[in-house]
């Protein structure tokens, strides 16, 4: 049986669609297919009007995976503990090849964590350093890194308290409206869901119900 089946929706540009259900609906492996972490045995995921899984051309795939990024849902497992700030959020930088030297890559980096509310100076920090708030804002850095249009949220507030869950959701609306970004936002908690999505998706036992 398919964890996903005959799940079709579309979202408008600029705008936040919302999917909700319980726990192993199907809502996070729809976001993994969307980015190209799953392939789908069958049908297909369209970004603007191109098969995402379906590209000859690996250069145009690239291109491709560079407007589309994701959240992850867990700010503690999703940062790589080892590294400092500026690695983490300048790897999709070095790995698109957007930036070669190694100060200007420090200062997109500071530019990227001004952009959601952290300090320049965070560039040199650790993510222990960190409260759960502060590591969701490096991990939204991270995802904006290589200026993408659509950017998919894995329930990015789940693991914080409500306080800092509002805090992360204002930055991430202010980000839409500066930059015109199209969300699939993901979640369980309808009021977290409310506040953010212009459009709700419900999901149940692998499919799109309403």
């Amino acid at each position: 049986m398919c964890a996903v089946d005959g799940v079709s929706f579309s979202i408008v540009r600029g705008k936040t669609l919302a999917l909700v259900g319980e726990w192993g609906c199907g809502k996070s492996t729809v976001a993994r297919l969307l980015v190209g972490l799953y392939s789908p045995a069958r049908g297909s995921v369209q970004f603007d009007g191109k098969d995402t899984h379906g590209a000859a051309d690996k250069a145009q795939l690239r291109v491709m995976r560079r407007r589309m990024q994701m959240i992850f849902q867990d700010p503690y497992a999703s940062l790589n503990p080892r590294w400092k700030v500026r690695d983490i959020v300048g790897e999709p930088l070095t790995e698109h090849g957007l930036v070669t030297d190694v100060d200007e890559l420090r200062n997109r980096v500071a530019d990227l964590l001004l952009s959601v509310g952290l300090a320049a100076a965070d560039v040199e920090k650790f993510p222990h350093q960190f409260s759960g708030g502060q590591r969701q804002r490096i991990s939204n850095a991270r995802a904006l890194a290589t200026q993408p249009e659509f950017l998919e949220c894995d329930e990015p507030t789940s693991a914080l308290d409500v306080s800092v869950q509002a805090q992360v959701l204002n930055i991430m609306k202010d980000l839409q409206r500066e930059r015109g970004l199209t969300y699939l936002f993901i979640s369980h908690n309808l009021a977290v869901v409310r506040h953010v999505s212009d459009q709700v998706g419900v999901m149940y036992l692998g499919r799109l119900v309403e």
